[in-house]
């Protein structure tokens, strides 16, 4: 294992780590044709403070890497930091330079994946070219079919791996994190989606969820996406009971408290 300063030490433009795209786009071919996911990146951090990294966009990783946006990452902590979920990266507050400047090289709309493992953490960071926000909705009404994806890749992942881990590098700076998560856990400090995706809103369920959240009545939801007041009415309690609310102030409640 090596141990180096940061990233500029490493020839980026010929190491393995950025020459796998072509076995990944075999491994995401389900996802790209299904969601239009076709940005795959994954990272496995380690518990003794290594990592290896796999991409389908090597070009965008090596300017993430390059300008030290690392330093920037919720997601380049210690393994210990974290417990399984899924994000939204629009969610994270904090990450909206990050964001940008993924958008140069056409990557938007990403989801994360965070499985902690026995030897480590692994992070399944799933992006999309597709000009429209609408397929944050398509996640999220389909995590079934994502969830058992990170799963078979998890099994499949094996040759990559064998490939890439006599390669761990650990960076002396990639903990000089400019994000304070000292008190309590990180999980904690953002709006994650493990709740949301638990609730298995349907897409017209989660239309209404920002809108709500926006105070909105449901009459004017129901002018917004054009539907009828009674079906809006419909989405609103299915919603109520999905969250186990008894009352609309509660439900509120916990949306501004979860996703607000």
């Amino acid at each position: 294992m090596q141990i180096i300063d940061n990233w500029t030490d490493i020839d980026l433009d010929n190491h393995i780590f950025f020459n796998l795209s072509e076995e990944i786009n075999s491994l995401i071919a389900p996802l790209s044709q299904y969601f239009g996911l076709d940005s795959f990146n994954y990272l496995k951090t380690y518990n003794d403070g290594s990592h290896v990294r796999v991409t389908n966009t090597p070009d965008w990783v090596r300017h993430y890497l390059r300008t030290k946006l690392y330093q920037e990452s919720i997601f380049e902590l210690p393994a210990h930091h974290y417990v399984r979920n899924r994000v939204i990266w629009c969610n994270v507050g904090t990450h909206s330079h990050i964001i940008q400047e993924a958008a140069k090289f056409n990557i938007k709309h990403g989801v994360t994946f965070i499985e902690p493992v026995e030897d480590g953490c692994e992070f399944y960071f799933l992006g999309t070219t597709i000009c429209n926000g609408e397929v944050i909705n398509k996640y999220l009404s389909n995590f079934t079919l994502l969830e058992k994806f990170i799963t078979n890749f998890h099994q499949a992942k094996a040759p990559l791996l064998h490939k890439v881990e006599p390669h761990r590098f650990i960076i002396k700076d990639r903990y000089d994190n400019n994000l304070c998560f000292k008190q309590g856990n990180l999980i904690e400090k953002f709006n994650f989606l493990n709740s949301l995706y638990n609730y298995h809103f349907t897409k017209r369920e989660l239309d209404c969820v920002p809108l709500l959240i926006k105070g909105y009545s449901a009459k004017q939801i129901a002018e917004e996406l054009d539907l009828s007041f009674r079906t809006i009415e419909s989405y609103i309690n299915n919603i109520k009971n999905k969250t186990k609310s008894s009352s609309k102030n509660e439900l509120l409640a916990i949306l501004y408290d979860k996703f607000g």
